[in-house]
This record gives C-alpha cells, sequence and structure tokens, in this order.
C-alpha cells in the first residue's frame, strides 16, 4: 500500500463556508446525541478541529471528519445560540487523504468505558457541581447523571470489581438500592456465584422493607404518602416499574390505620350494626358469616311497561339481525339495550333499614391495595339465633304433608318430565338455564349453589393452586382470578337474582360467561399411573384446537423447573434447547450451578418441556371408542 504524506495546514472558517462532504464515510446520525453534542459545545466549545478539504467555490470547505460535530453547531445556530459566522478550527487535507482520515476518524474511535463515565460524573459532583450543571455541560437530562452517580457511590470494592468485568451491569445497579457499602459488600460475599444476580441482590439487600409493590403501600397511596409523612423511601432508580422500598415499617402500619379508621368511621354512618377491620379477609373467612343482600326497588307501572317494550324491541331487532345482517336492525337493538340498561340504573339496590340492624360490614385491603367493603354480613352467634326462630316461624302443617312421599316423588317427577320436554324446545331458554347453574357453582358460595337451581349440572374443578409452587406469584392463575372478579362486578350481589339477570342480558354475554365457567372446568393434570389420562389426552386436543402458544405463557426458569430436575434432565433440556455445544459444560457443574447456567442460557430459546406441549397424537381412550361403538 502506498503511504500517503499528511499535508496538514490548520485554519479557522466560518461556519457559512463550510458544508457536509457528501464522501464522509457516517451517513447516519442520533438526533438525541447531536442534542447532548451540541449542549456540551455550548458550555465548552468545539474540543476537536474538523477534517475539511477544499471545495469548488474559493474560501469554502467541504467537512469529511467531524460530520456530528459540525451538525451540533449547526443545531445552536438553529437554536439562535451561535451565527453563521461562528469561526472553527479545521485541519485542511486533501480529498483522498480526507476520505482515509474519516475512515479512520469512525472506525477506529473507542467509546468510553462506563466506569469512567461514572467516576467522570462523580468527580463533578465532589466538587459541588449540582446535578442540574452537569446535566446541562453533557447534553443529557438530570435523571442519568442521577443514575451515574448512584452507580459511581457503590461499593469501591464492588465497583473494582465491575472496572475489572468480573461484575455486570445490572449487578452494579442492584446494589444502589442501598448506600451501606458493608451490607452491599456482605450481600455480594455471602450470595453464592450462581445466585448473584440482580434480583437475588436486590431481594437481600431489601429484607425487612417494605416494597411499593405490596398492598398496604397501595391501599394508602403510594409512596408519596409516605414521603409526605415525613418517611424515607428507597427508591430503585434502575427498575422498570419505578419500583421502591420503606425502611419504616411502623410508619407503614400508622398510616394504614388512620385511613382504616376513618373508612370505618364513613361506613358506620350508613347505620349498621357492627363494622370491623380485617386484615385478611378470604373466601374461606366469608363462609362463616350469613349474609343479606340489597333489594332492587319495585318499578313504577309505567317504567314496567316501558322495560317491556324495550325488551321486546331489543329482542325483535336482534333476531333480525342475526337473520339479515341489516345494520339498521343493528343500530335498533343497541340503542334499546342502551335505553334498558339507563333506564334499570334508576332503580339502585340498597339495604332496609331492618336488614341494616342485623347485618354489619367488613372492611379489608383487596390484592391491588384498593379498599375491599363486604355489607350485608351477619355474624354468625346473630346467624344462628336468625335460623332458630326461623324455625319456630316454620312449625305449621305444609300441604305436602297429606301425601304420601311416594306420591309426591310421582307428581314432581311428572313436573319434570313437562319442563324436560318444554325446555328441549327453547334453545333461547336453555341457554340461560345452562349459564345460570353454571355460574351459580362457580362464582357464588356453595349455599348459594345448593339452594338456587333445579338444574343438576356437574360442575368440578380441580384445584390449580395446590398443585403450583408458589401459586401466589403465577401470573395465568392471578389472571384468572382477576377475570373472575371482573365477572362477579358485574353478576347481582344475590344470587337469587341471577335467574333473571340470565334471562335479560344479551346472548352474547351469556356466551361469554359460560365460556369462563366451562373453562374452570378443565383438568389436564397428569397425576400418575394413568389417572385422568383421558382427562390430559383431551386437553391437548383442546389445546391444540384453541392454537395456544405455551410460550406466551411459561418459560422455564431455575425456580419454576431446572432446580426441581436431576442433572441429566438440565443436561438433555439444553441439548433440546441450545445444542451438544452449549450443553457441554453441565456435566462438570455441580447442581446449582449448572440451575443457573441453563436458566439463563434456555431464556428466550422459546424452549419449554415436553410435558407442556401439547401433542397431536395424542389417542383416544378405549372407553370413548367402546361408548361409540
Amino acid at each position: 500500500m502506498t503511504k500517503t504524506k499528511a499535508t496538514t495546514n490548520e485554519i479557522k472558517v466560518a461556519f457559512k463556508k463550510l458544508s457536509l462532504d457528501p464522501k464522509n464515510v457516517r451517513k447516519k446520525t442520533d438526533q438525541n446525541g447531536i442534542e447532548s453534542l451540541a449542549a456540551n459545545i455550548a458550555v465548552n466549545g468545539v474540543l476537536q478541529n474538523l477534517i475539511v478539504r477544499p471545495d469548488i467555490k474559493p474560501g469554502h470547505y467541504l467537512v469529511t471528519g467531524g460530520g456530528r460535530r459540525y451538525r451540533a453547531v449547526e443545531h445552536l445556530i438553529k437554536e439562535g445560540l451561535l451565527t453563521t459566522d461562528y469561526e472553527l478550527f479545521c485541519q485542511v487535507r486533501t480529498e483522498e487523504e480526507a476520505t482515509e482520515l474519516s475512515l479512520a476518524e469512525n472506525v477506529m474511535r473507542e467509546a468510553m468505558d462506563p466506569a469512567d463515565q461514572f467516576r467522570a460524573f462523580k468527580a463533578l459532583a465532589d466538587e459541588e457541581t449540582t446535578v442540574e450543571d452537569i446535566a446541562k455541560r453533557f447534553g443529557t437530562t438530570e435523571l442519568i447523571v442521577t443514575k451515574r452517580l448512584k452507580l459511581a457511590r457503590v461499593s469501591p470494592f464492588l465497583f473494582e470489581l465491575f472496572e475489572k468485568g468480573e461484575m455486570e451491569l445490572s449487578q452494579l445497579q442492584a446494589f444502589t438500592v442501598s448506600d451501606d457499602h458493608d451490607a452491599q459488600e456482605r450481600v455480594w460475599n455471602s450470595l453464592p456465584r450462581y445466585y448473584r444476580n440482580s434480583h437475588d441482590i436486590r431481594r437481600a439487600l431489601t429484607d425487612g422493607k417494605v416494597p411499593a409493590s405490596d398492598k398496604r403501600i397501595q391501599f394508602i397511596g403510594g409512596l408519596d404518602a409516605v414521603r409526605n409523612a415525613g418517611g424515607i423511601v428507597i427508591c430503585d432508580l434502575f427498575s422498570d416499574r419505578d419500583d421502591g422500598y420503606v425502611e419504616d415499617i411502623t410508619l407503614v402500619e400508622k398510616l394504614v390505620a388512620e385511613k382504616i379508621e376513618a373508612a370505618t368511621q364513613e361506613i358506620a354512618r350508613e347505620g349498621w350494626k357492627w363494622v370491623r377491620y380485617q386484615a385478611e379477609f378470604d373466601y374461606t373467612t366469608m363462609q362463616a358469616f350469613g349474609r343479606e343482600y340489597p333489594k332492587h326497588p319495585q318499578f313504577s307501572a309505567e317504567d314496567q311497561t316501558e322495560l317491556e317494550r324495550l325488551q321486546a324491541e331489543s329482542d325483535d331487532a336482534a333476531s333480525r339481525y342475526n337473520e339479515t345482517g341489516d345494520e339498521e336492525d343493528r343500530v335498533v337493538f343497541e340503542a334499546a339495550d342502551e335505553a334498558l340498561e339507563n333506564l334499570q340504573a334508576k332503580y339502585v339496590p340498597e339495604f332496609s333499614e331492618d336488614q341494616k340492624a342485623i347485618c354489619g360490614t367488613i372492611i379489608s385491603i383487596g390484592y391491588h391495595g384498593d379498599l375491599r367493603i363486604e355489607r350485608g354480613l351477619i355474624d354468625p352467634a346473630d346467624a344462628k339465633a336468625k335460623a332458630a326462630a326461623g324455625d319456630k316461624e316454620g312449625e305449621n302443617v305444609s300441604e305436602a304433608a297429606s301425601h304420601s312421599k311416594a306420591l309426591i316423588a310421582e307428581l314432581t317427577a311428572r313436573k319434570t318430565a313437562v319442563l324436560r320436554m318444554e325446555l328441549a324446545k327453547n334453545p333461547d331458554v336453555a341457554l340461560a338455564v345452562a349459564v345460570h347453574s353454571m355460574a351459580i357453582k362457580t362464582l357464588y358460595n356453595h349455599g348459594a349453589a345448593r339452594d338456587n337451581g333445579t338444574i343438576e349440572i356437574s360442575l368440578d374443578s380441580a384445584c390449580l393452586e395446590s398443585q403450583i409452587k408458589d401459586a401466589g406469584q403465577c401470573d395465568i392463575l392471578n389472571a384468572i382470578e382477576r377475570q373472575r372478579e371482573s365477572w362477579k362486578s358485574v353478576l347481582p350481589l344475590d344470587p337469587t337474582e341471577l335467574w333473571n339477570w340470565c334471562l335479560n342480558v344479551s346472548h352474547k354475554t351469556l356466551l361469554e360467561l359460560q365460556a369462563f365457567c366451562v373453562a374452570q372446568t378443565i383438568n389436564a393434570i397428569e397425576y400418575g399411573e394413568g389417572y385422568n389420562k383421558t382427562g390430559v389426552d383431551h386437553g391437548d386436543r383442546i389445546g391444540l384446537a384453541l392454537g395456544t402458544d405455551i410460550t406466551e405463557r411459561f418459560q422455564p426458569t431455575a425456580e419454576n423447573y431446572f432446580s426441581r430436575v436431576k442433572l441429566d434432565l438440565i443436561h438433555e433440556s439444553l441439548v433440546e434447547a441450545c445444542g451438544e455445544e452449549a450443553a457441554a459444560p453441565v456435566r462438570k457443574m455441580k447442581k446449582k450451578e449448572a440451575v443457573a447456567y441453563a436458566s439463563d442460557k434456555v431464556a428466550g430459546t422459546g424452549w419449554v418441556p415436553s410435558l407442556m406441549t401439547f401433542s397431536d397424537d395424542a389417542p383416544v381412550s378405549e372407553e370413548v371408542i367402546d361408548e361409540a361403538a
């Protein structure tokens, strides 16, 4: 290669006599980066000469090296901070030299090491330069400066490990949740190498503190409520969810108690026999209480007539639309449905004073930090007294007592036969009957299911929570629970009113509710020894029919899979997911090290254990074949 002799000629050139060289090797630029550089130039000037070559027009030059500096100055001129007469130092080169230097400047430039950046920011801060001034100098945000200063102030011992490449940036970021250097180093030294990930570091450093995600923090109004009360909040600057932690648990409990007390007094003014706070109020606890439900006021004669007219109009228009698809019919039934909702909204269910005299209210904190209020509860002791009084009132001779048991059975059997015959001819009512039976068993307590239905549809739902470790942290179970709560918020509180609700809602709503109820009965759990084999096989076929992508709902991790299988299976899993070469190191690892290694390698590959896949060759059981024959 012929070596070109450099012919350096340093001059000052006004910006208005400069243009970007079309031969500049850098074609793409980042506008945010240009603005940051411009902010730095506004404070410190252009620190590095431009490389130029003569343009055709005398006295004018083409910028071959330093295009970003040129654009940054151009940005300042557009902002009115500089004029086109602003002069820049330039090195004049020949066309051949300029192109070669442009390439060298862009290809050979080495990015500043992150650790050096953090130290540079800290040095300025130690000189009492404000965060705002540092941000202005470097054309960045105050948040970015704050983050870099936080990283630079981690224990010097740990920061040195980061500089040497013995610690990832995510690990260094995790240590910023504590300012205690001794605690930082103690956590690093106490954690096994394969548990020194950002999640475990954060967890160890925040043990005993109340996280922002805690429902108590959500209940009192978030971290701002703690700050307003004089509490100290430890912010996690590097969390995607704006996390933080509160050290003073006593303060949190005090704020919770104050808000609960205010809510208790407000609800007590409604006139209930009692109002209590219960920290945890789940389904099992509620079963101990009796319950009254708010009563719907009677419609006026005029509104009852209008209600029936709107229902008929909606049904007729919906039926026509289903047959013809005429858009005008759709508009009519939607307008009628809206008018129905507005009419029914005038009649809000309310508790009577007699009900309040025997009932109370329990308040608690809901799963998402909301105030949960359960009105109309009857204390167990009061429920027994009420039941005893009811027994005495019912001590009269019924009409049925004059009939023999055999005759009663026969008459009601005939009545049932008539009901079956008529119901079979009315699919609309049959759909409502089915959904009613399923919903009352799925969404109401066992007592309501026992006392409010003549249809014997059996809906068994296998308990998934008992099969899943840390079920409370399972996203899909939590999503199902949110669906359940969403439906419960739509359905009437009183199960005796569910029948009328099912008759009056749209077919679409009934079908959606039916789908939810049916879904809760699926049981594809493989218990071993062939038990539930048909359920497992059918689950595969359902999954295939739905086009289910299991990887969207489940990813194998150290916690949910690899720590619970043997080394040989870890190796086999890695071979399937990543290939033999990636799996080979596991043979020489200890179990815990292999678990962390496999979890990291498999992440993002889309691999799941074969038990989680839906097989397209699921056999039809012999029982089903026999029945079909």
